[in-house]
């Protein structure tokens, strides 16, 4: 006859290989020969959730002996429950008991770090965190930490605890799919995909790692592959709505956003969470490139926000200050912050005179350029401070903030604005056109050093004029090198090159472009160059927002669903006076875009150039 400790080690085998259905049947019958057995109970209850089965979960905790109730596994995962039940209070409380039985409890601990990290409380976290790691080597405990770190933007501690945890156990599914993650995120999707691929093969039917692959393959182009890893999530998981999104977006990218849309419509007719399938069909929408569908979607939702759970009324409000700023209605988006955001609050005027601007874990770079032309203007000019990832500092001194303070370390040194007087950047255009220093605010903002611009302007004197400055992306499905230059005209002047990356290598055997790149040390180097360019042809980048920002005239090519920042009105951009925007006729490659977009350019870059070859003014 089996023993109980081999009935259990089988079941653990099981549930960790993800055969929820055999681990169910195996703690079962331990239950049977020993009612009550914690580790059991959790382990059943554990595979009921794996279901989605709430209902039976729920009636297994009634199960529970005097001993469950005094064991610290049992009582965090009742803890766990009671989040899922949107009771907080009680999964604290449980949380708390479980931690005072064992201190050292992985899970425990992990639960209230996410409780203390919900209330800015990062500090503590890290003590709590690092106190067990300390005392015990735990690949659960190292993949919390890097969770928790990831999800505050915190991307180079993550993958650190995660590596250290692929020491311990190189084959945890669950390391592999967050290495793939933060890598992702970081944009080395190379690099990613193996970890991501490992993840698959131990679970195949996890939607999750399906997800992060097809978005992976889609990054980097493979279209194809991105279209099997999202058919293969929506078609077993037809009711999940992410891997519906994902699976408009890559469709999108293929020029095939209608049939999408067309697919997903009886499935969030039908959806039982009325609201999630309809804030998921107008992010699809947006997707698509339809934001004035999106915004009839969802304006509706407006007035039933007091119904809606704060990550519902969240997710409702950044759909649609996208689709207002991608429409041009940037005046409606002040009113989704609601009215502690208005003008006369005293307390917000307090807080903006004496607040660092938090640069948000989810707020892109290139965002970030865009709404750097406010800071100032909420604060103490340019000597606001501003927080976030030390990996970024050099972005808001680019624009001349020279007070930074790094937060890649909760418990460091400095006073994490977060927890006190800090106003996060994303914010910013929610807040009154006359607060914020006017609707677009104004342009140039980009300071530039004199004697770096001194020093561009004598490096390039001996060369023809216009100087044109040229950028393109380091990979395809970006616009690279040689499919830039064959969309372009002959051009009078000098070629310059502003990319100082690995993109430099594309200059390689072509004459006729001179490789200012070579020079660029730092940011400021950049921002200098492209004050003395008399024009810039580029993609969606830091050089063509730089260029924007510095107030140089340019030719901004961009994809045919672009961000909202793009938005232009008679072909110039809205937030980028000096740059006219040329879009992608659809959504596809580059290289196949171009030719049709080749005359279009032609036309503008001959309208931009006066007989003399200088722009026009």
């Amino acid at each position: 006859m089996l023993l109980v400790d081999d009935r259990l080690k089988a079941a653990h085998d099981h549930a960790a290989a993800g055969r929820h259905d055999n681990a169910a049947l195996l703690y079962e019958s331990i239950l049977d020969l020993s009612p009550g057995h914690p580790e059991a109970l959790c382990g059943l209850i554990e595979s009921r959730l794996a279901h989605g089965d709430m209902e039976a979960a729920q009636a297994l905790m009634a199960n529970a002996t005097a001993s469950s109730e005094r064991d610290p596994g049992f009582l965090t995962l009742a803890a766990r429950i009671a989040l899922l039940n949107d009771d907080s209070r009680q999964a604290e409380q449980l949380t708390e008991r479980a931690l005072a039985l064992d201190p050292l409890h992985v899970q425990a601990a992990l639960l209230k770090a996410e409780f203390l990290a919900a209330t800015g409380e990062l500090a503590e976290v890290e003590d709590l965190l690092n106190g067990i790691r300390a005392r015990k080597s735990d690949p659960d405990l190292l993949l919390g930490i890097a969770r928790l770190y990831f999800a505050h933007g915190l991307l180079g501690p993550a993958l650190v605890n995660v590596q250290e945890g692929l020491d311990l156990a190189p084959d945890n599914a669950a390391l592999n799919a967050l290495a793939g993650r933060i890598l992702t995120a970081l944009g080395d999707h190379g690099k990613a995909a193996p970890f991501l691929e490992t993840a698959h093969l131990q679970f195949p039917a996890n939607p999750d790692h399906l997800i992060a692959l097809a978005n992976n393959a889609a990054a980097t182009g493979q279209l194809t592959e991105a279209l099997r890893y999202a058919e293969r999530a929506r078609t077993l998981f037809p009711d999940l709505m992410p891997a519906w999104l994902c699976y408009i977006k890559v469709k999108a990218n293929r020029g095939e956003a209608t049939d999408a849309l067309r697919a997903f419509a009886p499935v969030a007719k039908s959806a039982k969470d009325r609201t999630d399938a309809i804030l998921t069909l107008g992010t699809a929408y947006a997707l698509a490139g339809e934001p004035d569908k999106t915004l009839q979607l969802l304006e509706p939702l407006l007035a039933e926000t007091a119904q809606l759970k704060p990550p519902e009324k969240a997710r409702l409000f950044g759909v649609l200050r996208d689709a207002y700023l991608s429409t041009g209605q940037i005046d409606k988006v002040p009113d989704l912050a609601g009215p502690s955001l208005h003008p006369g609050d005293g307390d917000l005027n307090r807080t903006l005179e004496t607040a660092a601007m938090v640069i948000d874990p989810d707020l892109g770079n290139l965002e970030f350029m865009v709404l750097a032309r406010f800071l100032g203007a909420t604060g103490r000019g340019l000597s606001t401070p501003v927080a976030g990832s030390s990996a970024i500092s050099g972005l808001p001194r680019l624009f001349g903030y020279d007070t930074y303070l790094p937060n890649d370390a909760p418990g460091s040194t400095e006073t994490l604005p977060e927890i006190s007087g800090g106003f996060p950047v994303s914010q910013l255009l929610g807040l009154p056109a006359q607060v914020r220093g006017g609707l677009t605010g104004k342009v140039p903002y980009l300071p530039v050093r004199e004697d770096l611009r001194e020093r561009w302007l004598d490096a390039l004197a001996e060369f023809p004029r216009p100087w044109i400055g040229l950028a393109w992306n380091e990979t395809a499905p970006g616009l690279t090198l040689e499919p830039l230059l064959s969309a372009l005209p002959m051009l009078p002047g000098t070629l310059v090159s502003t990319v100082w990356d690995h993109s430099r290598t594309q200059l390689s055997g072509r004459n006729g472009i001179i490789d200012a790149g070579r020079h660029i040390r730092q940011l400021e180097d950049l921002a200098a160059l492209l004050s003395v360019l008399d024009l810039v042809i580029a993609p969606d980048g830091m050089v063509l927002h730089a260029a924007g920002a510095a107030g140089t005239p340019g030719l901004a090519l961009i994809a045919h669903v672009p961000p909202w920042y793009w938005y232009a009105e008679d072909g110039r951009s809205l937030w980028y006076p000096s740059l006219e925007v040329i879009r992608a006729p659809h959504s596809g490659h580059w290289a196949m875009l171009l030719p049709d977009m080749a005359e279009q350019i032609g036309t503008s870059l001959r309208n931009r150039l006066d007989p003399t070859g200088l722009p026009e003014s």
